[in-house]
């Protein structure tokens, strides 16, 4: 981004903000205060307007108490309304005209009406519920006052009981006064508010909704509309029965309101419009004196940075200002830098040939070498220890080394390297120490590692070579297990040797007895008991020879699925298979070479197993296939399953889960398959049942029947 246009943007910025701060202080300070104001006015004249309605409610009800409360009248209702004099002198037209009344009315204390008259404005309303006995205006109270919406509009009704002017007589009825609201009120309004008021009936029109109506009719507040020049204000009055009895509309010119809301914002846009002109004028000032000088400025640095030979960079300066005596100075440190860069690519030269020969020697180490300073941050390692662990080397350095040991020994290695050299003495700095690296993918490995240590100023760099001895170790536990395998196999072949020709004279003098004691039941019992033990330790006895002696298949070309069924049809028929449902998948026409009695032997020692692990009966899998270069073996069922425990120690002689197990049948079965160089695999889990797989190698692709006959 060029200066002239971060100049630009920034001086658009600061216009922006100023333009925004404006329309903020008047959208949010100014407006809201002339539309306050609008609002304060409007809420008075709505105010001033009840309180004229209150004024002529109170003047009525004073009238009509006057009236009530004269003994002329009190005289009148005592003669039923039959005083012609007092109706001459008071009831007459000029009576309604004077007192701007246009109803007056006695009623009896029984609610009849003794005297009614109206004003020729009045003649002709039928709505006068409020005579009705059930009226609040027919009630001793202090206030019998109100308003009541009418077919002629609304009228101010007062009422008072009737007593002597001493208000010590009994009532004798109900002096009823009222005033419609259609002529000097709203004319008096109307030149004082600088507009108009009418009273409309409490219904929805094209100015007042549903939901403004609804907000009158529960509210005390009135509703303020603005619609152009013109404010409508509506106010709901309730009548004598507290219902919606009329609205007060009332509309107010606001000319002047809307012209000042103008005025403000033609301001507004007055201000950052001139802002504008400021800005374009400072920008021709600023791009004379600043932006030109610096642009030279630029196109010279460009210059030096495309230049082959700083040396040739002309020291011409173009002015005499502070930018000309930066130009000056920039030449004059381009020159040095120049100087300087010679000897420090010489410096870099002779570096990068040296670090070039140490990581081809580090590289083709066979051993992990990795450093680690002080708190155990790996700063460099070789391709050897980043492979080990199956990192790259980018991805270690900056780690700590504890990422590549196992949880229990991280903490320990750490404080060996931060203890040091109190920690000097230990077997990791001495002869090496053994333990448990992690890779990449969680994998633990045994490692062995040894550390020493080199002074660098005055930090500590750690230097740790690391050899995998995973082969190491399995070679070594595979020594040992074939040691110990070897050694049992021996002692088994000695054992049976040893005790086969005693077994077979004990069976036999068991037999000789069993003949001579035929009419004694318990003594048959403990003969036939000793036969029985005598056959499965020689059933042992056999099984040890058969692990013993050295497997030499008699291959011949066979087919797996259907050696699979054969075994199968046979087990059918036993005892304990008569739950058991056989399954086959795979390829059934594949042929390979192997020796047919010891296969059926492996697969009747696993079909047996398998039906032994579902007591209750189940299916059993069996399925053939093949690859490129072997050929799998798989039988599966659907038992209790097995842990990692039992599964580790099931190819070891002699250990069972059986009562009567001998150990030997699974050891067997893996002499039997390795003597084929095949291999044999268990994977289970506790209540997912175990899969067992034989593996028998291929030399070239699998033969079919077919091409075999």
């Amino acid at each position: 981004m060029s200066l002239r246009f971060k100049i630009l943007l920034m001086l658009f910025a600061t216009l922006s903000i100023y333009g925004l701060m404006d329309y903020t202080v008047h959208r949010l300070f100014v407006l809201p205060t002339f539309l306050n104001q609008e609002r304060t006015r409007i809420e008075e004249h709505i105010d001033h307007t009840m309180q004229i309605l209150s004024f002529e409610l109170l003047g009525l009800d004073r009238l009509c108490r006057d009236w009530a409360s004269w003994d002329d009248s009190y005289t009148f209702m005592q003669k039923h309304g039959q005083d012609k004099d007092y109706i001459k002198s008071n009831l007459v037209p000029a009576t309604f005209e004077y007192n701007s009344l246009d109803l007056i009315c006695f009623l009896d204390n029984d609610n009849h009406i003794v005297w009614k008259g109206t004003s020729d404005k009045y003649i002709g309303s039928n709505q006068e519920d409020f005579l009705q006995p059930f009226s609040p205006l027919l009630k001793v109270s202090d206030n019998n006052s109100g308003f009541i919406m009418t077919d002629k509009g609304p009228i101010i009704l007062a009422s008072r009981p009737i007593s002597d002017s001493d208000e010590a007589a009994p009532y004798i009825g109900f002096l009823v006064m009222g005033r419609l609201l259609v002529d000097s009120p709203i004319m008096a309004l109307n030149r004082h508010l600088h507009g108009s008021v009418e009273f409309i009936q409490p219904k929805t029109n094209d100015l007042i909704s549903d939901k403004n109506l609804e907000f009158l009719t529960l509210r005390e507040d009135p509703v303020i509309l603005p619609l152009g020049n013109t404010l409508h204000t509506f106010k709901m009055v309730r009548d004598i029965n507290h219902l919606p009895a009329f609205i007060v509309h009332m509309q107010t010119d606001r000319t002047n309101v809307v012209h000042g809301l103008e005025t403000i914002s033609y301001d507004a846009f007055s201000n950052v419009f001139s802002g504008f002109i400021t800005i374009g004028i400072f920008v021709l000032f600023l791009r004379r004196n600043v932006i030109k000088p610096i642009s030279k400025l630029t196109r010279h640095v460009n210059s030096i940075n495309t230049a082959e030979d700083l040396l040739t960079v002309p020291l011409k300066t173009p002015s005499d200002d502070e930018i000309g005596v930066l130009w000056q100075g920039f030449n004059q440190m381009v020159h040095r830098l120049q100087r300087d860069r010679l000897r420090r690519l010489a410096a870099e030269e002779a570096l990068r040939s040296n670090e070039k020969r140490i990581h081809a020697i580090l590289d083709t180490a066979p051993d992990g070498i990795i450093t680690v300073d002080q708190n155990g941050t790996i700063e460099s390692l070789n391709l050897a220890a980043a492979k080990m662990f199956g990192y790259d080397s980018e991805e270690l350095v900056g780690k700590s080394i504890s990422k590549l040991a196992q949880d229990e020994h991280s903490g320990r290695l750490l404080q060996t390297i931060k203890k040091y050299p109190e920690t000097s003495h230990y077997k990791c700095f001495d002869s090496g120490c053994e333990m448990a690296g992690r890779k990449i993918e969680g994998e633990f490995i045994p490692v062995h590692m040894r550390a020493s240590s080199v002074q660098i100023g005055s930090d500590t760099l750690f230097v740790w070579i690391v050899r995998d001895i995973s082969e190491l170790k399995a070679m070594h536990d595979e020594i040992a297990h074939s040691k110990r395998l070897a050694a049992i196999g021996e002692m088994g072949a000695s054992i049976a040797h040893e005790i086969r020709n005693p077994l077979a004279g004990i069976g036999g003098a068991a037999q000789m007895l069993l003949k001579s004691v035929k009419d004694n039941p318990r003594q048959v019992a403990i003969l036939n008991e000793i036969i029985i033990l005598v056959f499965r330790i020689e059933n042992t006895v056999n099984q040890m020879l058969d692990y013993a002696r050295a497997w030499t298949p008699n291959q011949a070309l066979i087919t797996p699925m259907q050696l699979l069924k054969e075994v199968a049809t046979e087990a059918e028929t036993m005892e304990n298979f008569k739950q058991i449902s056989f399954k086959f998948s795979g390829d059934d026409s594949i042929a390979i070479p192997l020796d047919e009695d010891l296969i059926r032997q492996v697969l009747w020692n696993l079909f047996k197993n398998s039906a032994e692990a579902m007591p209750d009966g189940g299916e059993l899998s069996c399925h053939v296939q093949a690859t490129q270069n072997e050929l799998i073996v798989s039988i599966q069922d659907h038992g209790m399953g097995m842990d990692d425990e039992t599964i580790k120690k099931l190819f070891t002689p002699f250990f069972t889960t059986k009562i009567y197990g001998t150990g030997l049948g699974l050891p067997i079965c893996q002499r039997i398959i390795e003597a084929h160089k095949g291999s044999i695999a268990i994977h289970s889990a506790l209540g997912e049942g175990t899969t067992i797989s034989l593996r028998f190698p291929f030399n070239a692709q699998p033969r079919q029947i077919e091409d075999v006959q």
